[in-house]
């Protein structure tokens, strides 16, 4: 895709969709969303006309064409499914809003092999397609269910088996009590991007946008902090659980587009969020390899705590409150850090302190980068030992600077 695919979870039918839907899905800051279900018995016209939606927006989507994804405990025949899909192909696979099909969701381990299959079946029959294959996260107890007592290995045969373009799971500790969930949401975005460097395939991530179970449901601070830190351990792909609520029940709560279609308070937070990420960040994103990532106070997830290395001295804030620091390299081998402030509610001026020789540019508004190594105001130089920047964050928030030696 040449835009950072931001994509969402679609659970309703094609016979549910409404006329404003792609226009709703543009707006949110969707670029990759995923269609409505069709089923065994709809009319394809009806899906074909809301691909010609999402084209005149200029999305790429996800089919969701129940007829040839992975299902748990299916009777898979691989003559039949071949069978199945060379139509849903013939149908939809053409269509130039189409960026691939939907495989399935976390497969536990009796089905997982099935679900590798289909994979690789349909970037077989489709190259030029992308197979969206979620899995499951890791937890202390999971082990069992993915058949591995590690995490690594499960997600090295998935990329394998399933001859994966992409990789990707969700996670949603995030939204846990405090910190609670932060060690399980790091270790899983460690892991992805981990696996993602060492098979040279991107890594999507499934983040929260309805409060459910025991998830709170996010504000428009928490929906910037779940982008940031996502973003700076290196995710090159976003979709959301889930944007639509027509049909669910339990506690979920507050969609972004509500049971009655309409778009609610969380839409305008999410929309603002996403589509400011695309307008800063996302572009320089893909074309970054991230390969380091520390916190400055309290490390979770596998993750170390802040060391200087040959450029970046110190990283800090007076009030003394948590940041993530990640460092990238594009292919020129030219360092980048993400910074992110790890507070929700509060407002940081975080400091960062250079090397001598090291110019220091910050990317701004248009994805542009400015140079703010001599400069003596809020971005800029303290003393000639070696370039100071400081940046006011607000929670969440993500700065992007590249270094230079000169």
């Amino acid at each position: 895709m040449s835009k950072f695919p931001i994509s969402c979870w679609t659970y309703f039918s094609i016979n549910d969709a409404w006329p404003t839907l792609a226009k709703d899905y543009h707006d949110l800051g969707l670029t990759n969303p995923m269609t409505p279900v069709f089923n065994e018995g709809d009319d394809p016209e009806k899906m074909l006309r809301l691909l010609d939606d999402f084209h005149s927006y200029g999305l790429k989507v996800i089919v969701f064409d129940n007829r040839v994804n992975a299902k748990p405990g299916m009777n898979f025949c691989e003559k039949e499914f071949r069978e199945r899909f060379a139509l849903s192909l013939e149908q939809f696979g053409n269509h130039p809003a189409v960026m691939g099909f939907y495989v399935g969701d976390e497969p536990d381990a009796p089905d997982a092999g099935i679900y590798f299959t289909i994979a690789r079946i349909q970037r077989e029959m489709s190259p030029n397609l992308m197979p969206f294959l979620n899995l499951l996260p890791w937890f202390d107890w999971i082990g069992e269910r993915i058949g591995s007592p590690e995490y690594a290995p499960y997600l090295d045969r998935a990329v394998k088996e399933g001859n994966l373009a992409q990789i990707g799971y969700d996670c949603y500790t995030q939204m846990w009590e405090g910190d609670s969930g932060y060690d399980v949401y790091f270790n899983n975005l460690r892991e992805m991007r981990d696996c993602s460097n060492r098979h040279d395939i991107p890594y999507c991530v499934t983040l929260l946008s309805s409060g459910h179970y025991d998830y709170a449901c996010p504000d428009q601070d928490a929906y910037r902090w779940q982008i940031s830190t996502a973003a700076a351990l290196g995710a090159k792909s976003l979709t959301y659980f889930y944007v639509v609520g027509i049909g669910c029940q339990d506690n979920y709560r507050q969609f972004p587009i509500n049971h009655f279609k309409e778009r609610s308070a969380s839409y305008t937070w999410l929309s603002e969020e996403n589509r400011f990420f695309l307008e800063k960040h996302a572009d320089i994103l893909l074309e970054l390899s991230c390969f380091k990532s520390e916190f400055t106070t309290k490390a979770y997830g596998g993750l170390e705590l802040f060391n200087a290395d040959d450029t970046l001295l110190s990283a800090s804030n007076a009030k003394g409150i948590n940041m993530l620091v990640s460092t990238f390299k594009d292919k020129d081998n030219n360092i980048y850090r993400a910074v992110v402030n790890m507070d929700r509610e509060k407002n940081i001026a975080a400091e960062l302190n250079f090397a001598p020789g090291v110019k220091v540019d910050k990317l701004t508004w248009g994805q542009k980068f400015i140079n703010c190594s001599g400069y003596s105001d809020a971005v800029g130089a303290r003393d000639t030992k070696g370039a100071s920047v400081t940046m006011w964050m607000a929670p969440g928030q993500m700065e992007i600077l590249k270094e230079t030696k000169i």
